[in-house]
C-alpha cells in the first residue's frame, strides 16, 4: 500500500501563553491558511433603482471587516498546544508571520519552516 499524504502551507497567525488547569504555563501556536473570498453576490431587478446604488455600498462595507486584507479570509489549520519548557527548548522560535508547509501522512504529522 502506498503512503498518501496531505500538504499545505500556513502562516503563524497567533501565540499566545496560558496557565493550564493543572497549574503548568502552555504555549499556543496558531497556524492559518488564507484564502481568497468571493465577492458577495447580489440578485437584483434590472430595473430596481435602489439594488443598484445599494450594491456597491454592501461591497465597500464588505471589504472594511477586520481580521484580513480585503477578500481574503483566515482559515484555522492547526493549532499546536507545548508546554513552556517544550517552548524553550526551540533554538529558533517561530514568530507570528513565519509560513510552515504542513505534510500529513499515515504514520506522522510534521510542519517544517519555510524561508
Amino acid at each position: 500500500m502506498s503512503e498518501i499524504s496531505v500538504r499545505f502551507k500556513a502562516k503563524v497567525s497567533n501565540i499566545s501563553l496560558f496557565d493550564a488547569p493543572f497549574g503548568e504555563r502552555m504555549v499556543k501556536l496558531e497556524l492559518t491558511e488564507e484564502r481568497e473570498m468571493p465577492e458577495p453576490m447580489f440578485v437584483r431587478s434590472p430595473d430596481s433603482e435602489i439594488s443598484r446604488e445599494i450594491a456597491p455600498i454592501i461591497s465597500q462595507i464588505m471589504r472594511m471587516f477586520p481580521g484580513a486584507s480585503p477578500g481574503v479570509m483566515r482559515v484555522p489549520r492547526v493549532t499546536l498546544v507545548l508546554t513552556e519548557d517544550e517552548w524553550e527548548k526551540f533554538v529558533t522560535k517561530p514568530s507570528i508571520g513565519d509560513f510552515f508547509e504542513i505534510t500529513i501522512s499515515n504514520e506522522k504529522i510534521e510542519l517544517k519552516r519555510e524561508g
